[in-house]
């Protein structure tokens, strides 16, 4: 296929200052056939009207209420089928990416293997050598789903594209045609699972998935929620985590769920205790 022309779809709610970034990221790309597509998802402040100010030239869809990561994300897939986009990317609004990431990830699809989905490395704006996405890894046997080598230097990976289990909503692209046929994200999903959930659904399909680390973006973790370790955000993963094993799991499977669950829901709760003790000893100090 010569020239593809990729949609790139960024999902906003009341996010003005992160979506003008990543645009601002996104004005510097090299691909010449990608299109910045903007979702307003039901925004309740002055965001449209900020983001057309800075960019007038940036297509924006509104919608009038707030759909959520997955009804979202289909409604931008539905325009970029409706305007003939070979590809979508599908980009968090707080994420900034490389002039270049677009490339490694089409010719992500050039690999021997019937890939039908891609993701670039992923990093800490904070920290841009530490990685934050590596790759991902799904065990229906314990219920984990996880990304590989986070919080590792970027020296430390393969720099070669690397089948994977998953790829995280975060910054993931695929053929239009294949994200259409799938039904696009379940709306089941309110926020965190769905990433996952489609990627089962197209290695169900017959499709492998691609991690490439020569395309690389930056992510400002979870700050639409309160941060990494936010109580939010824990609570909405273990929702979308049960929808995925409710899903994609068999019956078989579930006494080892529970079992590695609880090991795994102590784990957490320290995780959680010892942010929150440490984020009120920062503040008294």
């Amino acid at each position: 296929m010569a020239d593809p022309k990729i949609c790139v779809l960024v999902l906003n709610w009341n996010g003005a200052d992160d979506t003008i970034d990543c645009i601002h990221s996104l004005k510097k790309v090299t691909y010449n056939h990608a299109e910045i597509v903007v979702i307003d998802n039901g925004s309740t402040d002055d965001s449209v009207q900020r983001i057309k100010k800075q960019y007038g030239d940036v297509i924006i869809i509104e919608i009038e209420s707030n759909l959520f990561f997955g009804g979202g994300n289909n409604v931008g897939l539905d325009w970029a089928q409706k305007h003939d986009f070979d590809y979508v990317v599908f980009l968090n609004n707080d994420t900034t990416v490389e002039p270049d990431f677009l490339e490694p990830l089409l010719a992500g699809f050039e690999h021997p293997q019937n890939v039908g989905m891609v993701a670039p490395l992923m990093c800490y704006s904070a920290s841009p050598d530490l990685v934050w996405y590596g790759g991902g890894k799904v065990n229906l046997w314990t219920g984990v789903v996880e990304h590989l080598h986070i919080r590792k230097n970027v020296t430390l990976l393969e720099t070669k594209p690397m089948i994977t289990d998953y790829i995280t909503g975060c910054c993931l692209m695929m053929p239009v045609k294949l994200a259409v046929e799938l039904g696009g994200f379940d709306l089941s999903f309110k926020m965190y699972g769905e990433d996952v959930d489609l990627s089962l659904r197209t290695r169900a399909a017959g499709y492998d998935l691609l991690f490439v680390p020569e395309s690389k973006i930056y992510h400002k973790v979870s700050a639409s929620v309160g941060g990494e370790f936010a109580f939010s955000k824990l609570k909405r993963k273990l929702d979308g985590l049960l929808r995925i094993l409710a899903a994609h799991a068999k019956w078989y499977q579930w006494p080892t769920i529970l079992v590695a669950q609880v090991i795994i829901s102590f784990k957490y709760a320290f995780v959680y205790l010892k942010n929150r003790t440490s984020s009120r000893s920062s503040t008294c100090a």
